[in-house]
């Protein structure tokens, strides 16, 4: 049972000990940082994706080279381009924000070179990205031990409001 979205509620499983990975055909479950997912299951010949985080960077292809990042680039990088929190900037996919945040360091100059390049980012897109990385980060989840809803991590409360607290699940 989930209280809100069911990837928030295996990550929080696997981060806790229930569970040792999560078969899914969503990869968000990367973002959360999973350590353990396996995807892309086919029964026919018994075959699944398997994503390790401690090897997603040095498994990552050439054109999308994730090594030395941090979940919080990683999620960055997701957001950007879109995943289930949000649509992404409008002619960015996945490698386009990998090159942006590679080499501009920072989510906000990123997104400063990519309006100078052209490319329309709406005005609100950086609010609602926020919004979206408090999905990621403090999403509401039951936790089957203390048999109560908890955040996935606790929120900064001097920064928290309550358009936040309705976007995390109630």
């Amino acid at each position: 049972m989930a209280p809100y979205e069911a990837d928030a509620q295996l990550y929080y499983l696997e981060s806790i000990g229930i569970v040792d990975g999560v078969l899914t055909e969503d990869s968000d479950l990367v973002i959360f940082g999973t350590k353990l997912v396996l995807t892309k299951f086919d029964p026919i010949t018994a075959t699944c994706i398997s994503i390790r985080s401690e090897t997603l960077a040095s498994n990552s292809p050439a054109d999308l080279p994730l090594h030395g990042w941090s979940l919080k680039e990683l999620r960055e990088c997701a957001m950007l381009s879109g995943c289930d929190y949000i649509d992404g900037v409008r002619g960015v996919g996945l490698k386009t924000a990998s090159k942006y945040l590679r080499k501009w360091g920072t989510l906000e100059r990123a997104l400063r070179a990519i309006r100078m390049d052209g490319k329309c980012v709406e005005k609100d897109w950086e609010a609602r990205m926020r919004k979206a990385e408090a999905g990621f980060l403090h999403q509401r989840v039951w936790d089957p031990i203390k048999e109560e809803i908890v955040h996935l991590s606790p929120p900064d409360m001097e920064t928290w409001n309550e358009e936040k607290d309705k976007y995390v699940g109630a």
